[in-house]
């Protein structure tokens, strides 16, 4: 029998011995945190009492309750504080903006806490209106804070300027030294504005640079669980208007109007408004209640706003990863695709994926343009005779094919006793729900089935989805077709999506004269319905066959002047269009259209893009127009808003064609002007 060596058996004990309390240690959580606090009012400061006070004490407050975390707060100047947080003497240190010298150092949060920017302020009789006008000035800000960082080496490279920084410890030397003329002018963040350091003799020059983000600054030794809590909280309390979030922000940011006292021109207006009191005491009553209801309003639409503005936020900031993620599947695998010894199975399967990475940007692309025109009213209804089982069949086998990827079933339930069923309704935008509901539920559906339907109800048709997927937790059912906010920020992360699918649904649906809703069960799946009105119309003895147009219909060559500046969007038109009776010829800019009209009148089509250099394409028709009423002009415009298709429809179009071009839109409009 081999003998253990007595050395080895101590230095595993040793080894274990160690392990094992480092992760203990790891695996709980830190519950008692330093915390520095110094004085920059309303974000955080030491207030009369001595206490602890402003917007980021109110969000630690607020979290350390939830999770139970003991705060110790140490007050000292920022400097000061920034090397304590280095060298782990406090853990955390609130107000810190992203640097790169600072992510070298310590660590961040992923949720910013509030947005700033930095603004130049002076003194009243030595104003200033341009950035330049920093040039040989004395600029006094605070020592260690990101506008030092800034000032002192982007800003002068990138403005070419010469100037002095005198930095001081806190915002109130910095204040002092402005008023008493040791430095010209100061730069702060915009909170500045709002804290008592502020004085009626300093002005804001509206000089700003730098949008950036506020975050809560950790050392390095702090556990990451500390981090997600934070993050977690945060999300928490930026989805809710009535949180302690909000609260704060509204009890801050508000309160410098009253510290200020009132305007001049207010204290008048106030006293004319006491003498008519006196002479007209029954006209004051009304106007009072007047007051009284647009203050109300005023109010209202000042939390609407910055909920809005909030919303929105979170909204691009989903956004911008749903275009970014895409954007890295084309370029990245179409290096990959620049790789000669590629086989041919790699080749298609990254084509593929590009392919597919190309839709999803263009479908993101396509929702916040849906959500602009639904925003600014552009959406117009365009009625028209629609085929219920025709078009609901049409849908069964357009989405089979995404289904049975993910082995779900996909059926149809028709309860009507007539399969001919005849309506009029806005046909675009009903497929455009149904895709939004479908697309949904095959995204969150794993295993199961997904099953389409509808039937009529008095004098409404109900449509409805049903999938087997993940349900949605009944307090976030009402939330979901809110604009700019996702269902349930958990499941939506392992999801693509820009989240504002239902969104559009919901408005498209109101348009239509109906309405939407959900019964759902979280892990047993949702059925998602609405309603539009039913109105049928008399049909034709014969359904109308559907139209699949190619090229070989053509019943004589074509000339087509194609006028498109962009060498891929001219070479995919003229692949689309190529045949053998067909002759292309190529205008790059809208003078060169004109003068190939002139030395070659016998064009047929001309394909005209909107936005070209030199002419424009609306002022290209309006000229052919003058001498040329017969020749067809199809416009090729990215342009999704009604306005813009007015215009182009006024200055003599024949047709508009959206881009990115569908192909058999193209060839079914050619055919239209060809054969006629």
């Amino acid at each position: 029998m081999t003998r253990t060596n007595p050395t080895l058996l101590i230095s595993l004990l040793f080894l274990l011995a160690t392990y094992f309390p480092v992760f203990a240690h790891e695996a709980s959580p830190e519950k008692s945190l330093r915390v520095g606090v110094y004085q920059n009012k309303p974000k955080i400061f030491l207030n009369d009492e001595g206490n602890p006070d402003g917007i980021f004490i109110d969000i630690l407050t607020d979290i350390a309750g939830k999770e139970k975390l003991k705060l110790e707060y140490v007050y000292n100047d920022w400097p000061t504080l920034i090397v304590m947080l280095s060298t782990g003497e406090i853990d955390i240190l609130p107000d810190m903006a992203h640097t790169p010298k600072r992510d070298s150092l310590f660590n961040f949060n992923h949720l910013s806490v509030i947005n700033t920017w930095l603004e130049v302020y002076t003194k009243k009789s030595n104003r200033i209106q341009s950035i330049n006008e920093l040039g040989g000035k004395r600029i006094g800000l605070l020592k260690g804070s990101y506008q030092e960082e800034l000032l002192t080496t982007k800003i002068k490279k990138k403005f070419n300027l010469s100037y002095d920084i005198v930095a001081f410890k806190d915002y109130i030397s910095t204040r002092n030294a402005l008023m008493n003329d040791e430095v010209d002018l100061i730069v702060a963040d915009r909170f500045f504005y709002f804290s008592d350091e502020f004085d009626p003799n300093i002005i804001p020059t509206g000089i700003v640079f730098q949008p950036n983000e506020l975050y809560f600054g950790f050392n390095n030794h702090i556990s990451q669980d500390i981090l997600t809590i934070f993050d977690h909280n945060l999300a928490q309390l930026k989805n809710n208007t009535t949180s302690a979030y909000f609260t704060s922000l509204h009890k801050w940011l508000d309160i410098h109007q009253h510290e200020h006292g009132i305007p001049l021109q207010i204290k008048w207006l106030l006293i004319i408004i006491s003498v008519v009191t006196l002479l007209a005491f029954a006209f004051i009553i009304i106007l009072r209640k007047s007051v009284r209801i647009k203050t109300k309003e005023l109010m209202a639409a000042k939390t609407k706003a910055e909920e809005s503005d909030h919303l929105k936020t979170v909204f691009l900031q989903n956004i911008s990863h749903e275009i970014r993620t895409p954007m890295n599947g084309i370029l990245g695998f179409i290096d990959l695709l620049d790789n000669q010894d590629l086989i041919e199975t790699d080749r298609k399967k990254y084509l593929d994926i590009v392919k597919k990475s190309g839709n999803r940007l263009l479908h993101t692309i396509n929702d916040v343009i849906e959500i602009s025109k639904i925003e600014s009213n552009q959406i117009i209804l365009h009625k028209s005779e629609v085929y219920l089982e025709q078009f609901m069949s049409g849908l069964l086998r357009f989405f089979t094919n995404q289904a049975a990827e993910k082995n779900l079933a996909l059926t149809l339930d028709n309860n009507l006793t007539d399969n001919s069923v005849l309506i009029e309704t806005d046909k675009s935008l009903l497929e455009k729900i149904f895709i939004n509901l479908i697309k949904n539920a095959i995204k969150f559906t794993t295993t199961g089935s997904i099953n389409l339907g509808y039937k009529i109800k008095k004098d409404m048709l109900e449509f409805y989805v049903k999938d087997t997927g993940c349900g949605i937790p009944a307090n976030r059912q009402n939330a979901i077709y809110d604009r700019f906010v996702q269902s349930d920020l958990d499941i939506t992360r392992s999801h693509e999506g820009s989240g504002i699918g239902l969104a559009i649904s919901k408005a498209y649906v109101e348009m239509l004269g109906g309405n939407i809703w959900v019964e759902s069960e979280v892990n047993k799946g949702s059925t998602f319905y609405f309603t539009i009105p039913f109105k049928p119309v008399n049909q034709s003895e014969t359904k109308p066959a559907e139209n699949h147009s190619t090229l070989d219909s053509l019943t004589r060559p074509l000339n087509i002047l194609i006028a498109e500046d962009d060498e891929i969007s001219f070479l995919y038109l003229e692949n689309l269009l190529l045949h053998k009776n067909i002759s292309i010829t190529r205008a790059c800019d809208g003078l060169e259209v004109l003068e190939k009209l002139k030395s070659t009148p016998a064009f047929d089509i001309l394909l005209l893009d909107i936005r070209m250099p030199g002419l424009s394409g609306i002022e290209v028709t309006q000229k052919i127009r003058k001498n040329n009423r017969s020749l067809p002009i199809i416009a090729q415009t990215a342009y999704a808003f009604t306005e813009e298709r007015i215009k182009i429809q006024k200055a003599g179009f024949n047709d508009i064609i959206s881009k990115p071009i569908n192909k058999n839109e193209l060839i079914k409009t050619i055919l239209k002007y060809a054969n006629n």
